[in-house]
């Protein structure tokens, strides 16, 4: 789901040099820089990535590109990743890039489509360890996903996803363990992208105690889980690394020549100087007073 495109300077030099991914605030994943050469020219890149969403970010030196500057000066380019706009009430939408963009945005969970949400809980069961299963097309009396246990026990779980606003009422959590016991499962999970009224808490406290347990998982909760879930799964393979290192770049600044050495930050070498686009010299032209004319 994500992209490069062209973006303006001082964002592409506040992305590359980030320690945090400028979506989620998740702390990057900073592979170890490498050097490739072709004759006389080198190419110094590093990529950064998030484990929870999938933003990117290249830092990319280059030495010996013209022969004036060769041994005395180098420049710096970067590309970073661009969040593409979704359809999130396309329920064909691949699961993997709904959950990086709900990771990304997390408002926009509100915008995903329910059963396209359930999946999304479905899927994280999943990568949490559990054997979890949909029931959206067989109409499981309210559950919607099922959690296989030992001893031929299940867990069942109701999904909701609601407004912030719109808060989960004690007569909803009564309702599911009306489900749970039709079921015959063991225990039930109630998650919602919103929060529970003081009736829902102490309703589930009240069943709990009479041996219908039910477990609540508010926004908060889920978005943990979603985390955890990410993280347990991500995967960077050789060929999507490839792909942004070799993405297009913007040239950021340049800087003194210096020998590279293995394993280092390319993010500490020191910009003397910073490209200015034609678009912000016009900028800066307008917000300069007019001459006089005498």
């Amino acid at each position: 789901m994500w992209e490069y495109c062209e973006a303006g300077r001082l964002i592409t030099i506040d992305a590359v040099v980030s320690d945090d991914c400028i979506y989620c605030k998740n702390p990057l994943i900073r592979l170890p820089s490498a050097s490739f050469e072709s004759g006389v020219k080198r190419l110094l890149v590093q990529l950064s990535i998030c484990k929870l969403c999938g933003w990117w970010t290249v830092y990319r030196v280059h030495q010996n590109e013209y022969p004036r500057t060769a041994g005395i000066a180098e420049g710096y380019s970067g590309s970073v990743g661009c969040l593409k706009q979704f359809d999130l009430n396309d329920i064909s939408m691949p699961l993997k890039e709904v959950r990086q963009y709900v990771c990304a945005k997390e408002d926009s969970i509100f915008d995903v489509h329910p059963r396209m949400f359930e999946e999304v809980v479905c899927s994280i069961f999943k990568d949490l360890g559990w054997t979890a299963r949909g029931t959206a097309y067989s109409g499981d009396g309210g559950i919607d996903v099922i959690l296989d246990g030992q001893d031929d026990n299940t867990i069942g779980v109701q999904v909701k996803r609601y407004k912030k606003e719109r808060r989960i009422e004690a007569e909803q959590i009564r309702s599911l363990a009306g489900a749970l016991i039709q079921g015959g499962h063991t225990k039930g999970i109630f998650v919602t992208t919103s929060n529970y009224r003081r009736g829902a808490k102490q309703a589930a406290e009240d069943l709990t105690s009479i041996g219908v347990p039910i477990e609540l998982i508010d926004a908060e909760g889920f978005v943990r889980m979603l985390g955890i879930a990410q993280t347990n799964t991500f995967e960077l393979t050789q060929e999507r690394a490839a792909t942004y290192l070799l993405s297009k770049g913007a040239h950021v600044g340049t800087g003194p020549h210096k020998d590279f050495a293995a394993g280092e930050d390319l993010r500490e070498r020191p910009v003397i100087v910073q490209a200015v686009t034609r678009s912000e010299l016009v900028d800066l032209d307008n917000s300069l007073p007019s001459p006089v004319t005498i």
